[in-house]
């Protein structure tokens, strides 16, 4: 019987904060104890925007690189269907007459 008294006096004394008690809190840490867990979510709600813009801010960067390169391919792929299809006209020959021109140098 007395074993039981003694096992719950242990475990009411055990759960008891000592540090707690024997000294108020100075006001720095006082401080720190009502600002720091109230930050907490201020800190992963700003993360979270922050993580939010810099992605729409890279998804519309690629978009607009993506336009221009589509612009430039297309505009390349015109210039070789041009040129496919002067290069598909037969040529006029070279008349005599530019032969019969001489450099400068002979």
């Amino acid at each position: 019987m007395n074993h039981l008294f003694f096992l719950r006096n242990v475990r009411n004394t055990s759960r008891t904060r000592l540090y707690s008690t024997t000294s108020p809190k100075s006001p720095h840490a006082q401080w720190y104890s009502d600002v720091v867990p109230a930050m907490i979510p201020i800190c992963l709600l700003g993360s979270a925007v922050y993580l939010g813009l810099q992605l729409a801010q890279t998804r519309l960067s690629h978009e607009k690189y993506m336009d221009a390169a589509q612009q430039r391919a297309a505009l390349l792929e015109a210039q070789v269907h041009q040129l496919q299809q002067d290069r598909s006209q037969p040529q006029p020959l070279p008349s005599s007459s530019s032969s019969s021109k001489r450099s400068w140098l002979w």
